[in-house]
């Protein structure tokens, strides 16, 4: 008797799953040094490294580049805590600006956070502001010059030209050694959110950093204008070392957080596409699907608490006002998109979704208080 297949019944077909791709990282460094490297460093134009031993391995313990290293890795928390990591690179040349430096090495490997072993003069890193301004990314430019900090000068020219993504740096003790240390150790720090958490989004106001002195050269008048030119510094205030930051540039957590939610929306739209087995209709069931990947990251947004509800106070609103001011006050987001049948024959032919809208409500941070104390006797 022949023993027949049980595909006469039953036919199966395996499909494997779609990829999409992981996180964008903002919890990157990468630390651009004029140091020799030894024949550990390899020949890929990068290293990363999780630790500084390795760093003092390929570089030594007596260089610059592991000083700052070690800086980084000594901030609890640090890059590690969100799976980040430092990735170093060499200049291509002597002569070689960070700029080019920053245009060279794109796609060669991810960083979020930029610096580098050198203090920059004022015209190279104002050219280096503006290369990084459009990029997912964040320059952070240390001086050791109290003149840097006056209107006008190089630190300050980064602010007036509204270069928000990258964070002018003062710290006047022990020179270039110490403005470096500071610049390392602010990042570490600072590099460390994982927006994956719970209530982890963190401002840079008012923190201690590891291993770093309070600056002995900070005078009232010098965090004055530091204040005023948007320029952090780290003062002793009654003894105690602490960061102290400045919003004419904007706050740091800011622009880290508003980066993180550009980055985590493209991923998120990306992988909604990407990762179907079947076409993403172009109907409202399929917009539905596309605006509930965005809103994963919105809800994400309030549960790290970079995102609130609140009270939408500014006269622009889109889509249903009635939704838009009870969805943001509600739940610190509101997301539209135009109607489908709104769309044009040309959007269609090209299978472009619908615009998709999205209002936000920072959460903001805490950092000074004004008491009024009424006495009766």
């Amino acid at each position: 008797m022949a023993n027949l297949p049980l595909s006469n019944v039953i036919n199966i077909s395996i499909s494997q799953a779609q990829l999409g791709v992981g996180e964008y990282s903002v919890n990157n460094i990468g630390l651009f040094t004029t140091e020799a490297y030894g024949s550990t460093f390899g020949t890929s134009g990068y290293q990363i490294y999780l630790s500084p031993q390795q760093v003092g391995i390929d570089f030594g313990t007596n260089s610059v580049t592991y000083a700052m290293a070690n800086a980084i890795f000594s901030q609890q928390p640090n890059v590690l805590s969100a799976n980040g990591y430092l990735a170093i690179l060499p200049y291509g040349s002597s002569g070689e600006t960070l700029g080019a430096a920053i245009t060279r090495t794109q796609g060669l490997v991810q960083y979020f956070g930029i610096t580098s072993t050198k203090i920059l003069g004022g015209s190279e890193a104002l050219a280096a502001a503006a290369i990084v301004q459009p990029l997912d990314a964040m320059l952070f430019v240390p001086s050791f010059n109290p003149g840097d900090m006056s209107t006008g000068s190089a630190l300050q020219a980064i602010v007036a030209a509204n270069y928000t993504q990258t964070r002018p740096l003062y710290y006047g003790a022990n020179g270039s050694t110490g403005a470096l240390n500071f610049a390392a150790s602010y990042m570490g720090l600072a590099l460390s959110t994982n927006f994956d958490g719970n209530n982890t989004t963190q401002t840079m106001h008012l923190k201690n950093l590891t291993g770093v002195s309070a600056d002995t050269s900070m005078t009232q008048t010098l965090l004055n204008t530091a204040v005023a030119n948007g320029i952090d510094t780290y003062p002793s205030l009654q003894g105690v070392p602490k960061v102290f930051t400045s919003g004419a540039n904007l706050y740091f957590d800011q622009i880290y957080g508003q980066l993180w939610l550009q980055g985590a929306l493209q991923v998120a739209g990306f992988n909604y596409l990407a990762e179907s087995a079947t076409k993403i209709p172009q109907t409202e069931d399929g917009m539905n699907g596309l605006k509930a990947a965005y809103r994963q990251v919105c809800d994400q947004g309030v549960t790290n608490q970079f995102m609130a509800p609140g009270s939408w106070n500014s006269s622009t609103t889109f889509g249903n006002q009635a939704q838009f001011l009870s969805n943001v006050e509600s739940y610190g987001y509101y997301i539209y998109s135009q109607p489908v049948s709104q769309q044009s024959q040309t959007s269609r032919a090209a299978r472009q979704a619908p615009l998709v809208q999205i209002a936000i409500k920072l959460a903001g941070a805490v950092q000074s208080s004004d008491v009024i104390v009424y006495i009766n006797q």
